[in-house]
């Protein structure tokens, strides 16, 4: 499915997402439990003090440590090492922008994390603000093509990622488990689409590494 929408509402959309962050509470707290057809999936990696590790630290931890568990889940922050800021779901869009990740936080709130679980492949992300999973959106055309939303109740191939350690163990990479692609930041998109997110990418730049 295509959906083509004005980039103008999308600018005035930005500006009421501020005030909507500041008052509003999360609207779900993570499910840690996988949908049907998985096992349970623990929190390990809790937020301490408002303060979640980065998602860089947790799948470090989890390669030197050389875990057995089939999955971990952890609740994290994840930012962008080509511009230095934090990832966001947008809940103040709407319609098909609905809860778009955006890499353009500077201060962490309610928006900023996530819980990730751990399971090659299979693992998934998920908003603490909503309790929605992220999912690539391979129906969208153009220069919306897999962009990444906060808006699954049920896990399917569209929300599975490979998150991997890379640059020398400095950095990780974010794949889709469906279509192959690495996750990048769009710098290059200008206004209220600055930094999306998007599982685009076939060779790994700057725009595809995370902290």
């Amino acid at each position: 499915m295509t959906f083509s929408r004005s980039r103008a509402v999308r600018s005035a959309l930005l500006a009421t997402a501020v005030v909507v962050a500041v008052v509003a509470a999360p609207a779900a707290a993570a499910s840690t439990t996988a949908e049907a057809g998985s096992g349970p999936r623990p929190l390990l990696g809790a937020v301490r003090d408002g303060a979640p590790p980065t998602l860089l630290e947790v799948v470090a931890q989890r390669s030197r440590s050389g875990s057995s568990t089939p999955v971990e889940c952890h609740d994290v922050k994840i930012t962008s090492r080509a511009n230095g800021k934090l990832v966001s779901a947008e809940l103040g869009y709407a319609g098909a922008d609905y809860a778009m990740l955006r890499a353009r936080a500077d201060v962490q709130g309610p928006w900023e994390v996530f819980t990730v679980c751990l399971d090659r492949a299979n693992s998934t992300i998920r908003s603490k603000a909503n309790g929605k999973l992220v999912s690539a959106e391979l129906g969208y055309a153009g220069a919306d093509y897999a962009m990444l939303r906060a808006r699954a109740d049920v896990e399917g191939p569209w929300e599975r990622f490979s998150i991997d350690l890379s640059c020398d163990n400095q950095c990780v990479t974010i794949r889709s488990s469906t279509n192959g692609k690495l996750v990048s930041a769009e710098l290059g998109y200008a206004g209220a689409d600055y930094a999306m997110l998007r599982a685009r990418a076939d060779v790994q730049g700057p725009w595809e590494e995370f902290r």
